[in-house]
């Protein structure tokens, strides 16, 4: 017989949720253990791949550079055998720049603007192989290979950096190959850059050349050849390390190099220096933001290397104006509006602080017309076109002036007594050489006899004198005659040795 009971709508829990807790600990810890042991697994399994992939890139290194070594002996000539390795040593014995800017480096841009870059060759070369002009304009003089560089490095600050070169002259261009690109500092000043190691070109017979020192004549060139008169562009993206090139303001496309050079970096936080090279005679004009780019993207976005104009100090103050030793104008003509533009010449209120100096008294030579306009301003009694630039200036030093550059003997002066007498004697010397020249003494001699009271009047004047007596500034020539010159004589005559008489003066 079959006996059917009702089942109870609540289960009784039998401690149900204490046995749920405890199992899902034990789950937690479980799967916490496992997840940790599979993390250092995983890190140690990810450190013996890094060590064995660290001795195969070793490795690796040493047959490339064999590899290098002997394509090197089998390619190239003598010659360029021994500037390739002459190049590598170079570059082992002197390791590149790291870091950033310095301090003084940031400073002489942040003060100069993009007038702090210039170019700068090694002391190895002279003006006759390398002439740089105005810091950016190089020209290359001799048939052998050179590069410089610029003396700062990319700042690395911007997204950004661009210039250009343009190719100024290029007399052989069949002969010449210019190399225009980037690279580390120093570099072999005397290899063409993209040649070694960190160095990226675009050369002038149409290659691309990143760190390859071998001949690519054998394939054909990707980029367009550079003529005389073309503007190429190599910029450089500081977040990717995209190095691009530019020609006659448009990119030059890569596709058949498989792009542009990507992850350019130096390691350690390598510098990146601006580097043009040449082998032969030719001239390269560089644009690095001092001027405005062919490349119209790099104008609007502000690629340059550093701003037009810096921030650096105003110059040193001067003292007011008139204060300062200016040079006198002397282009005051016959024109009577000449002076009035001379007024005009400076500041307002010039005169009103300019001391009340003498002067006035223009040469003889000035215009008339030019005498009375100056005269007419009687309120400034001093020449309105010079003044005395030391009235202003409480100084002690000591003020030369025309009197203290004299000699020790005073030169002669027109009113002394002296001046009389030496003329006196020029006039007896001259008469002595007419006397001996002539052959007439005796007959000179009798007509003095015969006219002892107009002796100073008549005796003879052997042309102007440059020791004669000078009127005084305000008399002129023609106002006496020649005669009244000795009137203002008035001692007695004397009479030499010749029996010839003359004046003495007081």
């Amino acid at each position: 017989m079959y006996v059917a009971f009702d089942e109870p709508d609540i289960l009784p829990p039998y401690n149900k949720h204490r046995n749920d807790a405890y199992g899902d600990f034990g789950d937690i810890i479980l799967i916490s253990f496992i997840t940790m042991v599979s993390m250092v697994g995983l890190f140690i399994i990810s450190g013996m791949i890094y060590i064995v992939i660290r001795r195969s890139h070793a490795l690796s290194d040493d047959e490339i550079a064999r590899e290098e070594e002997n394509q090197a002996y089998l390619e190239l000539n003598s010659d360029e055998q021994e500037l390739y390795f002459q190049s590598k040593e170079f570059l082992q014995s002197n390791p590149y720049y790291v870091g950033e800017l310095t301090l003084s480096q940031n400073l002489s841009i942040q003060e100069k603007g993009i007038n702090a870059f210039e170019f700068t060759k090694d002391a190895m070369l002279t003006n006759n192989d390398l002439l740089i002009v105005n810091k950016t304009e190089l020209n290359f003089f001799k048939s052998f290979e050179c590069s410089t560089q610029t003396n700062l490095p990319i700042p690395m600050k911007n997204e950004v950096y661009y210039y250009e070169c343009k190719i100024y002259s290029l007399a052989n261009p069949q002969e010449t190959l210019i190399a225009m690109g980037l690279s580390i500092k120093p570099y072999p000043w005397f290899r063409l850059p993209g040649r070694h190691p960190h160095s990226v070109t675009y050369d002038s017979n149409g290659y691309r050349r990143y760190n390859q020192p071998f001949n690519l004549d054998s394939e054909p060139a990707p980029f367009p050849t550079v003529a005389e008169g073309d503007v190429i562009g190599v910029g450089y993206r500081t977040r990717s390390g995209t190095i691009f090139f530019t020609r006659n303001g448009k990119k030059v496309s890569e596709s058949k190099l498989g792009g542009h050079v990507k992850n350019f970096k130096i390691a350690n936080q390598g510098q990146i220096f601006p580097t043009v090279g040449a082998n032969n005679i030719c001239s390269v004009h560089v644009n690095l933001g001092q001027r405005g780019f062919v490349f119209i993207e790099a104008n609007v976005k502000n690629w340059g290397y550093a701003p037009i104009e810096g921030n650096g100090p105003a110059p040193p103050a001067y003292n007011k104006f008139n204060s300062d030793i200016l040079l006198e104008r002397s282009e005051a003509g016959d024109d009577d509006d000449e002076c009035q533009d001379l007024e005009d010449d400076f500041p307002p209120d010039f005169w009103a602080t300019v001391k009340v100096i003498n002067g006035g008294a223009n040469d003889e030579g000035d215009d008339d017309d030019v005498k009375g306009k100056l005269e007419e301003n009687a309120s400034l009694d001093h020449d309105k076109f010079s003044y005395n630039a030391y009235s202003e200036v409480n100084s002690n030093d000591e003020r030369i002036t025309l009197n203290s550059l004299a000699p020790p003997n005073k030169p002669p002066s027109y009113n002394d007594e002296h001046d009389l007498d030496e003329a006196g004697e020029g006039e007896e010397q001259a008469q002595e050489g007419e006397d001996e020249e002539e052959g007439e003494e005796q007959a000179q001699e009798g007509e003095d006899e015969e006219d002892d009271d107009t002796v100073g009047n008549s005796s003879p004047q052997i042309g102007p004198s440059p020791h004669s007596p000078v009127l005084s500034p305000g008399t002129e020539d023609t106002d006496l005659p020649a005669t009244d010159t000795t009137k203002t004589l008035s001692s007695p005559a004397r009479e030499d040795d010749n029996g010839n008489k003359d004046w003495e003066s007081n």
